[in-house]
């Protein structure tokens, strides 16, 4: 009988175990490691709903598709997860940072405001600049982005808000790539 007993523990740890890294599979990008879009939903969601103003920040690496044309897809992908690296260490512990889609990221940022927001962005663009990859033939490619930037301070709707990062994002590109834009910026910044 105790045999049993500790045969059947043995087996719910091991049930327990794959239930957790089943959850965690679920829940991430496998090549990041960073939140999944659907994951990162879900937190903005509770985010939203504390009713605390927040900022959303778009990401987006310039020219990524030439990086995979010109080099591989394998230093694209060293390229993602550098980025996502820097990413994850350049923000707070309360902020969700998700890989968005291809070579797009996204961050949330509770209780912040569009000027901490883009103050945030700028220190990832620079930090994203000085970041540079070797390629098998020891050619070093220098990475950039383009950031959008918007906060619910003039909106409730969350996909507004993404649309609104998303718009200053698109700008930053057609300004030359390589910036950061905010939600209501009227001009080059």
């Amino acid at each position: 009988l105790i045999a049993c007993l500790v045969l059947c523990e043995v087996l719910l740890s091991q049930w327990r175990h794959r239930e957790s890294l089943i959850q965690i599979l679920s829940q991430t990008d496998p090549l990041t490691n960073l939140y999944n879009r659907r994951s990162f939903n879900e937190k903005l969601s509770l985010i939203q709903n504390t009713r605390t103003q927040y900022a959303i920040i778009l990401i987006d690496i310039d020219h990524f598709k030439m990086i995979n044309d010109d080099f591989g897809h394998h230093i694209g992908d060293e390229a993602l997860k550098a980025v996502a690296q820097l990413l994850s260490t350049l923000v707070r512990s309360s902020d969700i940072v998700a890989r968005y889609g291809g070579e797009e990221f996204i961050i949330a940022m509770p209780e912040t405001s569009l000027t901490i927001a883009r103050e945030v962005a700028e220190r990832c663009r620079l930090a994203i600049q000085n970041q540079t990859l070797e390629t098998l033939t020891q050619k070093k490619i220098n990475l950039t982005a383009s950031f959008g930037v918007a906060t619910s301070e003039d909106e409730t709707q969350i996909n507004k808000i993404i649309h609104h990062a998303d718009q200053a994002l698109y700008r930053a590109k057609a300004y030359g790539r390589n910036q950061v834009h905010f939600h209501g910026e009227t001009n080059h910044g």
